[in-house]
This record gives C-alpha cells, structure tokens and sequence, in this order.
C-alpha cells in the first residue's frame, strides 16, 4: 500500500523577518485565477485533467475561507504570490509549492488554512470513531482518515484536496520500484534502506488488515 499524505497544521501562517506588519489585516485575498497554466488549446488530455482538479482545488479553497493575502494574484504578470502544481530548485523538479516573489514584512499575513479544513488524528477520531483508538500514531490515522474521505468520491468535503494530491507514480519512492529498478541499488545503502523500509509497510498493513480494517469495513473499504 502507498502510504499518503496529509496536511499537517492546526491554521497555517507563513512569516519572515523584515520589519513591521501590514495595517490591513482584514482584507480578503482577490479571487485568483489559473492563467499561468496557459490557454486550454495548448494543452493536452492530462494536462486539461490536471487544471480542473487544480481550478476545483481554488474554488474549494475561496468557499472554505482560506485566507491569501490581497497583495497575490495568481496567473497575473508579475504576480507577487503564485500556487504551483510543479516547482524546481536548482533545475530539478521539487513537487508542489509556494513561491514568493517580492519582499515579505515580518509577521505579515500571506496563507491561514481554517481548522476545520486540517487532517488531524483528532478529526479522524471524529469521522471513523472507534477505527482511530487513542495509542493508535498519528500518521497511521491520517492514512485511514485519507482512505476513508477517497472511498466517499466526490461526497467527500476533502474531494478537490485529494483530488490533487500525487499519485505513487508521480512521487516515484523506492519501496514502489519494480525489482528490475532496485537491482540498480545493489551494493549501496539506498537498497537497505528501501528493504527496511517496505518490510515496515507490509507489517503494518498487515496488522492494519487483522485489525482496523477487519473490524471496521463499513468505514475502512479494504479495496480504497
């Protein structure tokens, strides 16, 4: 099973040390909108898939009270704060990120995330009940609470979330490689770690299976 990801902050605040807060913090961010990603006639089948899931996650995100700052924009020129789908560091893609492009005050407000929008084991507690005991770790409640939201579909208050949220393919881990693929590592600790590491899935998917999942398939499809 590939483990998943989930948000991980109670309201999320980014800051950086400059000078003085902004006067205004109250404004409302403008309704961004996803120019960059070009003109739909320019794109391809997966690349149109991909802006939708990305222009349903913005919608999602306005209707739920994000906050972003009123000094972003998204698809403008020149924007000052932009949401990537696909970012780079030194020439190498780096996945999904937040890119500043003026200069940030300290303590000003740029993104908060409300609460109630946060996958925590306390909100998996909440939807799956007795599934997420208390001595059960976090990461693992999340996983199922993710399990559980995509086994809900488009009924899932999280949809257009996990809707983006990468595939295995797209992240591309060494414990998902083919056995051809891993024979490359042979020799070097990576292949150790990688054997290690899938050893601690299969345990714990296996536990998960005798236990969680077993007793709680209402909640818990064993097919998610």
């Amino acid at each position: 099973r590939a483990m998943l990801a989930a948000i991980a902050a109670q309201s999320l605040a980014f800051h950086a040390p400059r000078t003085a807060p902004p006067s205004d913090r109250s404004a409302r961010a403008v309704p961004p909108s996803l120019g960059w990603l070009g003109g739909a006639a320019s794109l391809t089948d997966e690349a149109k898939a991909a802006r939708a899931r990305e222009e349903a996650l913005v919608s999602w995100l306005q209707d739920n009270d994000v906050y972003m700052s009123p000094q972003s924009g998204w698809g403008r020129a020149g924007h000052p704060l932009r949401v990537e789908s696909d970012t780079s560091d030194d020439f190498e893609p780096s996945g999904r990120g937040l890119i500043a492009r003026r200069s940030i005050i300290q303590n000003e407000r740029l993104l908060e995330v409300p609460g109630r929008l946060v996958m925590t084991k306390a909100r998996a507690q909440e939807v799956l009940g007795a599934a997420v005991p208390e001595e059960m770790g976090e990461y693992i409640a999340l996983a199922l609470l993710l399990v559980h939201e995509r086994a809900k579909g488009s009924a899932s208050m999280w949809a257009p979330y996990i809707g983006v949220l990468p595939s295995i393919e797209d992240v591309g881990p060494s414990y998902a490689w083919a056995e051809a693929e891993l024979a490359l590592l042979k020799g070097s600790g990576a292949l150790d770690s990688t054997r290690s590491f899938q050893a601690k899935l299969q345990a714990e998917y296996a536990a998960l299976r005798e236990t969680t999942l077993a007793r709680h398939a209402d909640v818990l499809p064993a097919d998610v």
